[in-house]
């Protein structure tokens, strides 16, 4: 155990912890300073970040923590708000969908203003990255939240950029004011809606296959529809490096492959016994070795103690902190942080 430990803080975090509540190492205490629904299941947050955060890139995202049942649970949310609002007031904003039968987001609409979370260092590398060339912006549901940041945050317009914004049913499209505004301000900024209730999505897909001359595209959304644009845009010859696409979960399958569902499965060994468990591929191994019974070690279950390490014979993993894969062989890995990718082999 103590060979695990990358850093003499996590040793005395529980006396570290009775003088400042709260604190994690690694992380940033945020305070929410209003909240306000956006639609029926998104709710804004509005955070007053520590000083002490390095800031952000539009188009990234954060890991939101929260104490619940005496232990940290996290979740990671796109930063929907303009970069000029943490620049000029060091707040940010996210835009959380709330699953209700879910066990973190409906703990969100209970925190009340002033309370204290925490939250990560910015993470991943889905942002507008040539913003001289024109640009086409492919965002529906939830994956409107880091589009809206690369947009508003645009303060010198040098190409064309139009923004398809998918959605089901009008009321159902958060940040919508906001890019209203947007486009009623600048000439270079078109925005077109497309109701699912009313458009189905091969109307989409012809729009964007009618100019693709030298464009670049980001995408974000579901994963199925999102696979289906990159699917239209590599038939209509579109290279990959002209492609964005933000993920947040499982990678998506390839061009040429299925685009079915895989149902995964692990064998976690214990004490040389074997037990075959179907996963989730949306939780972490920590809480599907929990849900069939198999009670491994744990301590924080955000990737901070090391006691959930455990050795992993076979099989991928993704970092569900920053989306890196591991090996396929043997090594070691954190139950609590760690997603499948393919089947695997664990011992406990």
């Amino acid at each position: 155990m103590l060979a695990n430990q990358p850093s003499l803080t996590l040793y005395f975090l529980p006396l570290l912890q009775r003088f400042w509540p709260g604190f994690l190492p690694g992380q940033y205490r945020a305070q929410l300073v209003t909240k306000q629904w956006q639609t029926a299941d998104m709710l804004q947050l509005s955070l007053k970040v520590s000083t002490r955060w390095p800031g952000f890139v539009p188009g990234q995202h954060v890991l939101l923590t929260l104490q619940h049942n005496g232990r940290y649970i996290s979740r990671p949310f796109s930063i929907c708000s303009p970069l000029s609002l943490w620049q000029s007031r060091q707040l940010i904003q996210l835009c959380c969908k709330i699953n209700r039968t879910g066990e973190f987001t409906p703990l969100l609409h209970l925190l009340d203003e002033g309370a204290v979370v925490t939250i990560s260092q910015a993470q991943g590398n889905f942002h507008w990255q040539q913003p001289a060339i024109p640009a086409v912006f492919v965002a529906a549901g939830s994956g409107i939240t880091p589009i809206a940041a690369m947009l508003l945050s645009q303060r010198h317009w040098l190409a064309p950029v139009t923004l398809y914004y998918r959605m089901r049913g009008i009321e159902n499209a958060a940040l919508l004011k906001d890019l209203q505004q947007l486009a009623t301000r600048q000439p270079l900024f078109t925005l077109q809606l497309s109701d699912s209730l009313t458009a189905p999505a091969e109307t989409l897909q012809q729009q964007l296959g009618a100019d693709l001359s030298n464009q670049q595209f980001y995408l974000c959304g579901p994963q199925r529809f999102m696979q289906q644009l990159h699917n239209t845009l590599s038939q209509h010859g579109v290279t990959a490096e002209r492609i964005k696409q933000e993920q947040f979960g499982l990678a998506l399958p390839s061009a040429s492959g299925s685009t079915t569902d895989t149902l995964l499965s692990a064998h976690f060994i214990r004490a040389g016994f074997s037990t075959t468990v179907t996963l989730n591929s949306q939780h972490s191994l920590l809480q599907s070795a929990e849900q069939h019974n198999l009670a491994p070690r744990f301590g924080c279950r955000m990737g901070v103690c090391f006691q959930c390490v455990c050795d992993k014979v076979s099989g991928q993993v993704r970092d569900m902190r920053n989306g890196a894969l591991s090996g396929h062989g043997a090594e070691q890995i954190q139950l609590c942080v760690s997603q499948p990718v393919t089947e695997l082999v664990i011992k406990l």
